[in-house]
């Protein structure tokens, strides 16, 4: 899981290693940067999961590119400063820091990857600073340096290698290996920091962001043509049947589970499935006076809980490193958010959560475990630093009232309004 994240100069974001917990809620009024802080904690996910989709035959300009090229640096600073990130995370139980700075530009030229390197985040009594594995372009752009030791205290000596600035070095390190005897010559980096940035990789590819408001429910809909490739929702939740049908296929326990989670929004929900009819696979829900409804008659409520559902509750063999929604209590009653809480707090199928949100009811569910260290709470507002809000910081305003309680009345000690 991310332990700590430091952000600088990307949109309203400034951040500085800020620490998280298993489940991670957001508050703050519109336009505090919510929504940003998720796009730039999942920046490299979305770089390393899509940045081949468009045309410019590289992850990093595609995702530039889709970010608004420079207008994704804050209008505060001067056009000659980076954007920066750094993850520290836990990858297969060793600690290690991820940094990514990048110039951005009106135009291909001018941007840039200014620094990537990857350290050991353990520090001992013995040796205070990070072991290095290997950094890119601070001396020199498109310039690196892999490290032949694994760990502080082993012999150690640097092999350069070159490494083009408009792409990161994991889409590069093959090629790189090929063209570098010394480097393919060295099974250190051939084998160990080869696997760290595979793991490095697979962790970032585990990340999966949903905003409630890019779901589109017309589509959803709508009969599908029968596809069983489907693996996870799409963004919009387009894929819904034909991913339900693909889950239930491969496991009929999870469709079981399925089916009571949804009895707990909608008590008299007998059964669901999917079928087809005419050529083309139709989910269905039937309920106990024995009406039968597909997807076309249902509410726009009923659609986001089962999205939220599946999304949530999905196959333990579907286990992912990060789950991340902006607002889901979109359409959803005061009570269904309550549950829905309690399914982020109960499910096994993420490492880490991080959730959006405007409203209280969603945040009351989330108090007990709040006491308990367990949740944290990060508030925004507009052009200041975020806020970690922990139980002893607020315990005597908190009293036996819930977090929600607290945000309805805009108590000073939460905060989270405009005003």
């Amino acid at each position: 899981m991310i332990n700590k994240f430091s952000c600088h100069n990307f949109r309203n974001i400034q951040a500085e290693d800020l620490e998280f917990e298993k489940i991670n809620i957001l508050i703050g009024p519109n336009n505090s940067g919510k929504s940003n802080f998720i796009k730039a904690l999942t920046f490299f996910s979305e770089m390393l999961r899509t940045g081949k989709e468009d045309n410019l035959k590289s992850a990093f300009l595609n995702t530039i590119s889709r970010n608004g090229w420079d207008h994704m640096r804050n209008k505060q600073v001067s056009d000659s400063e980076a954007i920066n990130f750094s993850w520290e995370i836990n990858l297969n139980g060793q600690p290690v820091r991820y940094q990514f700075s990048f110039n951005v530009g009106d135009s291909i030229e001018k941007c840039n990857i200014v620094l990537e390197e990857l350290n050991a985040a353990e520090r001992t009594s013995k040796y205070t600073d990070e072991f290095n594995y290997f950094r890119c372009h601070d001396d020199k752009i498109g310039k690196g340096r892999f490290s032949t030791a694994i760990r502080k205290g082993q012999k150690n000596r640097r092999l350069a290698f070159n490494v083009d600035s408009k792409e990161t070095i994991i889409m590069q390190f093959k090629d790189i290996l090929l063209n570098n005897k010394s480097i393919y010559g060295s099974e250190l980096v051939r084998v160990n920091i080869a696997q760290l940035l595979y793991d490095l990789q697979k962790y970032f590819d585990g990340f999966s962001v949903y905003t409630s408001a890019q779901f589109n429910t017309r589509k959803m809909r709508e009969p599908v043509t029968i596809k069983n490739l489907d693996d996870f929702l799409n963004y919009d939740a387009g894929n819904f049947t034909n991913v339900f049908n693909r889950y239930t296929s491969e496991d009929m326990l999870w469709r079981s589970l399925f089916e009571d989670r949804m009895k707990e929004l909608i008590p008299n929900l007998k059964m669901i499935d999917a079928a087809t009819a005419y050529d083309k696979l139709i989910f269905r829900m039937l309920y106990s006076s024995g009406e039968q409804y597909d997807l076309s008659d249902v509410s726009e409520g009923t659609l986001k809980g089962l999205i939220l559902n599946m999304l949530i509750n999905m196959p333990m063999n579907r286990e992912r490193a990060l789950l991340a929604i902006d607002e889901p209590e979109t359409n959803l009653h005061p009570a269904w958010q309550k549950v829905v809480g309690n399914w982020i707090q109960t499910a096994g199928t993420f490492k880490q959560c991080f959730i959006s949100t405007h409203s209280p009811d969603f945040l009351d569910v989330f108090t007990e475990e709040f006491k308990h260290g367990n949740v944290a709470v990060f508030v925004f507002r507009d052009k200041e630093k975020i806020k970690k809000i922990t139980y002893a910081d607020i315990a005597e305003d908190l009293g036996d009232w819930e977090l929600g309680d607290l945000y309805r009345t805009n108590d000073p000690a939460l905060g989270g309004w405009p005003w």
